[in-house]
């Protein structure tokens, strides 16, 4: 028997609709009903090389200039938004440093933004939604 897909407008292919692909895919479509976001400033399985290891980040965001600003982890609904999903976009984000990362299991999320000067030690300040596509554009 085939396993089921979804359509993903990211990607534009049909993918294995997977418990964690099913909270990507709501996500995509959050950010973009939601949240203004327009579907090609959404990246997906974006690929980031981390001490000689392959690692993969679910969602990006970039701004109008094309700069990658927010991070996304999907999780499986059964997986806990505990301080080991944070750690793994904090891993990601040691490379990258988006302005935003986002963990999320489709039934909770967490968002942070990046705070501070340059030459600053990073603080995170946590927001209780998801930033407007607006203010992704804000410096």
């Amino acid at each position: 028997m085939p396993k089921p897909t979804v359509f993903d407008p990211v990607r534009k292919k049909r993918i294995v609709l997977t418990p964690e692909e099913e909270v990507r895919q709501f996500v995509i479509r959050f950010l973009q009903e939601s949240c203004g976001v327009p579907l090609g400033y959404i990246g997906s399985e974006l690929s980031i090389k981390l001490y000689q290891k392959d690692l993969r980040c679910d969602l990006a965001v970039r701004n109008r200039q094309g700069e990658a600003v927010m991070l996304i982890e999907c999780k499986r609904p059964s997986v806990p938004l505990q301080e080991k999903v944070l750690e793994q976009v904090l891993r990601y984000d040691m490379l990258r440093k988006e302005r935003f990362i986002v963990i999320t299991n489709g039934l909770e999320f967490r968002c942070w933004e990046r705070c501070g000067e340059a030459g600053e030690a990073v603080r995170w300040r946590e927001w209780e939604r998801y930033p407007t596509w607006e203010e992704l554009n804000r410096s």
